[in-house]
């Protein structure tokens, strides 16, 4: 083995372990105003990391198909840094925000027309149409009960009702 393909082989085993990494849950903070869900920084360095190993594995041009394969994954894993820092998750006093790369959706928790709990996604929807879809997998159980306990109560506070009898 030369040292070439040595330092390729390399390359490409960081960037499965980055890879491996920036694919982990996000994380939950829990504030006085209510929840918050992001990934954290790391796994968007882990991405970056391991889309800069793969662009390096891609540099020598032998052999082209290699090369750009290489090259296309890692692309792929800059796009994921970009979604990882950009996404973000709040049920706040105000409504539930989601941020994505394409920008804001925000839903007073009065708009709120339905939510939707099963299976691995919580959804939910407005009356004029929009939707905020949280993806579930990888979340403990406590941390999918508070959530769903955390819309439960901010939707009673918003219909006024108090349970208070």
């Amino acid at each position: 083995m030369t040292a070439r393909t040595a330092v390729r082989l390399a390359l490409l085993a960081l960037a499965a372990a980055a890879a491996a990494f920036a694919l982990g849950p996000p994380r939950f903070t829990w504030e006085n105003e209510g929840l918050r869900v992001q990934h954290p920084p790391g796994q968007v360095a882990a991405a970056l990391l391991g889309a800069a190993a793969l662009a390096a594995a891609a540099l020598p041009p032998r052999p082209r198909a290699l090369s750009v394969l290489a090259l296309g994954a890692a692309l792929g894993l800059a796009g994921l840094a970009a979604q990882r820092f950009a996404w973000r998750f709040e049920a706040v006093g105000a409504g539930l925000h989601e941020r994505r790369l394409s920008g804001w959706t925000r839903i007073a928790w009065r708009d709120v027309e339905s939510v939707d709990s099963r299976g691995t996604s919580v959804v939910v929807r407005s009356r004029d149409g929009r939707a905020v879809a949280l993806a579930a997998r990888g979340f403990g159980a406590d941390e999918r009960t508070r959530l769903e306990r955390t819309i439960a109560r901010r939707l009673k506070e918003a219909s006024g009702a108090t349970g208070l009898r």
